[in-house]
This record gives C-alpha cells, sequence and structure tokens, in this order.
C-alpha cells in the first residue's frame, strides 16, 4: 500500500472518495478514546519448569521426550512484576486487559541479553508503519528492540472489531522466541468494564491476569442486560511435528514442549506419582489430594465463564473441550448451535463463552478441560474446572459487582443455558 500518489500509477477513475483524492491517513486513536498504558519487559527466563515435581524429561516412545524444563525460556513481563519474577515466581503468561474503544500504548523495553524483541498485537488496529511489530517490506525504520534499548507501540480497540483476544507475538526472532515463551494477548472486554480478582477484589485493570471477574458497567448503552462473568485465557503451545503423519513406527505420543500457560500434567508423570490411567484426573494420593500443575479454573454454578483458547506455537491443531459443558458457536448470536469442542490452529484465538459453570443443571465439581486430542491430554495439556456451590466463600459473587455508579443497585442478569435442540 503506498502512502502517496505515485506516477506510474493511475488514479482509479471513481469510488475510492468523494472528491477523487487519496483521503488523508486518520490518527490510529480517536482523540477522545481512553488511553490505556502498560509498561512491558521482555526478559530472559532460563530454566523454566513446566511442573515443579516433574524430571526435566520424561520418555514417551522411539527414545523420545516430553521436555518439562525450556533452557532457554523467554517471557513478557509488566515492569512492576520483574522483581517477583527475577526472584523464582512463576510466570503465567502476558495477559492484557483492555476494553472496546481504549487506545492501548504498550512501552516494550528489552532485558533480553542476546536477542532482538518486539510487540505484536495483531488483532487490534494500529499503524503498520509504527506498530506492526515487525520489519516488514519498504514500511519505514525498526520496529523492533535491540537488547537494552526501548519503544513504544499503539493499538486501538476498534468497536468495529469487538470484543476480541489478539495473540502478541514477538517478531524480534520469531523462529524461536515464541516457541520458548514470548507470547501473550490482549483481551478487549465490554465499553466500560472493570476487572477485579475474583479472590480478593483486587482491580487488575492495569495488571497481568489471566484470569479475572469481567465487572459490566450496565450505565453503558448496550450493556444493560448483560451479565458480570468470569473470564480466563489458556495458551496452548507443542512443538511435535511427527505425530499424526506417515512416520514410521507410527508415534503415539507427543513428544518436545508441550504445556498449558507455561505448565504440564503427563499422564505418565501421574503414572509415577501413583495414578492409575483410570484415575488419572483423580488426586494421586488420597491423603493428600494436589490439583494439576496447569490453570485452576474455579467458578460458582450458574456462572458465565469465556475462556479464552490461544494456540500460542503450535505444530499441529488442536481440539479444546470442557467435560460435561456446551456453548454457543456464536456467543452473541440468539438461537446459536451449541458445541462441546472446537477446533483451534496455531496462532488462532478462539472463545467459549460458557453459559453456566456446571452446565445446564448448575452441578458443583470439578470438571476436566484438555486438548480433546488425547496424545496431547496424555502430554500434559489438561486441568480441571473447578464449579464451586453458590455462595461458597472461595470466590467472590458476581451477582451485585458493579463497575459504574449509575448501576450500583442493579442486580445481576440471569443466565440461563438452554439448549438449542430443546427450545
Amino acid at each position: 500500500m503506498l502512502y502517496k500518489v505515485q506516477s506510474d500509477l493511475k488514479k482509479l477513475p471513481a469510488g475510492f472518495s468523494i472528491k477523487g483524492e487519496i483521503p488523508k491517513p486518520l490518527p490510529v486513536c480517536p482523540s477522545d478514546a481512553p488511553v490505556k498504558q502498560f509498561n512491558v519487559v521482555a526478559m530472559d527466563y532460563a530454566g523454566m519448569k513446566f511442573n515443579a515435581k516433574a524430571p526435566e524429561s520424561i520418555e514417551v516412545d522411539f527414545e523420545r521426550r516430553i521436555l518439562m524444563t525450556n533452557a532457554e525460556a523467554k517471557i513478557y513481563a509488566l515492569e512492576e512484576d520483574t522483581a517477583k519474577v527475577a526472584g523464582g515466581a512463576h510466570p503465567m503468561p502476558l495477559t492484557l486487559r483492555v476494553n472496546s474503544g481504549d487506545c492501548v500504548k504498550v512501552h516494550l523495553k528489552n532485558k533480553m541479553k542476546d536477542s532482538k524483541a518486539s510487540f505484536s498485537a495483531i488483532g487490534l488496529a494500529f499503524d503498520p508503519k509504527d506498530s506492526m511489530g515487525a520489519n516488514v517490506g519498504n514500511n519505514p525504520g525498526d520496529q523492533t528492540v535491540a537488547p537494552g534499548a526501548e519503544r513504544e507501540y499503539t493499538y486501538y480497540a476498534d468497536p468495529f472489531n469487538g470484543e476480541t483476544t489478539s495473540l502478541v507475538w514477538d517478531w524480534g526472532n520469531v523462529m524461536t522466541n515464541p516457541r520458548n515463551g514470548l507470547f501473550g494477548a490482549v483481551v478487549v472486554g465490554p465499553k466500560g468494564s472493570k476487572y477485579r480478582d475474583p479472590k480478593t477484589g483486587a482491580d487488575l485493570s492495569t495488571k497481568n491476569a489471566w484470569a479475572a471477574d469481567v465487572i459490566i458497567d450496565r450505565s453503558v448503552p448496550g450493556n444493560e442486560m448483560r451479565a458480570n462473568y468470569r473470564d480466563v485465557a489458556l495458551f496452548f503451545q507443542d512443538e511435535d511435528n511427527i505425530i499424526g503423519t506417515s512416520f514410521m513406527p507410527y508415534v503415539q505420543n507427543v513428544a518436545g514442549l508441550t504445556g498449558v500457560n507455561y505448565r504440564s500434567e503427563p499422564y505418565k508423570f501421574r503414572e509415577e506419582q501413583g495414578c492409575s490411567l483410570g484415575k488419572v484426573f483423580q488426586p494421586c494420593k488420597a491423603d493428600k489430594p494436589e490439583d494439576p500443575a496447569t490453570p485452576l479454573i474455579e467458578a460458582h454454578a450458574g456462572d458465565p465463564v469465556r475462556i479464552h483458547v490461544l494456540g500460542v506455537s503450535n505444530e499441529q491443531n488442536g481440539m479444546f473441550s470442557v467435560e460435561k459443558h456446551e456453548w454457543p458457536i456464536e456467543p452473541f448470536m440468539r438461537g446459536a448451535d451449541l458445541i462441546s469442542v472446537v477446533e483451534f490452529s496455531g496462532s488462532e484465538t478462539i472463545d467459549a463463552f460458557l453459559p453456566s459453570a456446571g452446565g445446564m443443571y448448575r452441578l458443583p465439581g470439578d470438571y476436566v478441560y484438555s486438548n480433546q486430542r488425547l496424545p496431547y491430554s496424555q502430554s500434559g495439556q489438561w486441568g480441571y474446572v473447578r464449579v464451586l456451590p453458590s455462595g461458597d466463600t472461595r470466590l467472590l459473587p458476581l451477582a451485585g459487582a458493579s463497575a459504574g455508579t449509575k448501576s450500583a443497585e442493579v442486580e445481576q442478569p440471569v443466565a440461563h443455558a438452554i439448549p438449542v435442540a430443546a427450545k
């Protein structure tokens, strides 16, 4: 795309503008758009363990191994969190939360030792000459950041695109850095929303939060009947390029670095902990039950739960599912068909918007989410959706919470899940 008239390229006869002129470019963000500023650091995190209790690798077949430690790990982190992460805290992938209509400014510092870095949120609106995060064609300048340097990227959560989820990738070294963990997401929520910690109630609006309660401002036109909901982001990665191909002998297990949110819980590891294959999803030690290392999704029975599934660095497609749950194939389309499993590919983001935690009958209990391609689940891509009884004090209730002063006394709309086949 050219930015000015070229002598060797004729104008179109009509249709591209009323005056027959090339329109002047508009700023990325409207002048009245609320601005959200995030200070982000790209940093090394060598020796990241995907499961603190597992060995560094687990042999699966034909001398191939699941990697449980990423020796060359790299992450995005908010600058305010770098000291905590450097002190050994196990990080979650960077998950920034903004609202539809927000102007998003990301100031990136590259604290990696050897590699260039960048920040590319391709699912948002941006100026490709400034904030694509990748050096492409004749675009001027260098959009990557050298070690020790810094720069700013500007994006717009355009309401035209709706409540979307943008994968964040590094293009400083796209061949290896995303594989090693340099990925994240920008999750766009409803206009005017606030984001809180589901347990403490702390404000997460400018934090790195893979899990948050979305508190709707029902004073915003269009939000009057929308319900608050639980919101989580799951980042799936794998790198086995042999499984499922015509390679002899046929392999039945996934090898390499495989996980969800830098975490993994392989079946073989659980077998070594005392779990039989028939009880692999139950605590391996009845007298000392422990949850898997993978992210734990929690909600009260009947809560709406929105799960953002991201294929962040993948050799093959995956199949996401939540046991005993269905969700509409189009979240905001009345009468949309309900599905219980959905395919996702590398660099793709999908939404599973569960209308009711615990299914249509709102039954408390632990449910398994997983990659439904069994070899990937076996290699660690599974975890729990823990549905607590309504009123359980381990989580704050969604009902009654308000983002706007005008809706402080508005009751939480009741969310019902009715299968299309039952209508």
